[in-house]
């Protein structure tokens, strides 16, 4: 059985719906609890919500969560990903985006290619836009080809490049030695 849990990180309340490495559903931070439960109870009657203090580190994918915001560089999640459901091309695009590296971006266009479906840039485009699993399937490295695409967060696509830059910051600042531990 999976549950919601909700947690504090240095950019906000965040929740994750899963039970040990499995997620299913990510929701990036809000400024009070009251939002995040609010988008949360949208997704059905049987939300169970299991509060995490900031001293709860019994789970691994919020203490990387925690960590991402606090700024450390987490190049792999160390999770599964749920996506029963899904179509088989919506599962290609949520896999293929999971894999794109901490600070790098692709464009829609180059995600359909790799995929071996040239010319669903658009199609990209709606995945990203329903992405359940947004930072973990980091669909804020997904642009277009001639800006920064969308972004359906509640801060919308100045919260895609604040997180853009912000891990491009934490990329320059580890080449030269500086730690944000």
């Amino acid at each position: 059985m999976m549950y919601w849990y909700i947690f504090n990180t240095p950019w906000g309340w965040a929740a994750i719906h899963g039970e040990k490495r499995t997620m299913s559903a990510t929701v990036l931070p809000t400024p009070s609890p009251q939002k995040l439960i609010h988008y949360i109870e949208k997704t059905g009657p049987d939300a169970r919500f299991i509060p995490l203090d900031d001293a709860d580190d019994s789970f691994p994918v919020v203490n990387k969560i925690r960590a991402y915001y606090a700024g450390i560089i987490i190049r792999d999640w160390e999770v599964d990903l749920n996506l029963e459901g899904y179509s088989p091309f919506t599962r290609r695009v949520l896999e293929q985006v999971h894999t794109i590296p901490y600070g790098e971006t692709r464009t829609y266009g180059e995600v359909a290619r790799a995929i071996g479906r040239p010319g669903a840039a658009r199609a990209v485009g709606q995945v990203m836009r329903r992405n359940p699993l947004p930072l973990i399937v980091p669909c804020h490295r997904v642009v277009a080809r001639t800006g920064p695409g969308g972004f359906t967060s509640p801060a919308g696509i100045q919260e895609k490049l604040n997180m853009q830059a912000w891990e491009r910051e934490r990329l320059q600042d580890d080449r030269q030695g500086n730690s944000h531990r």
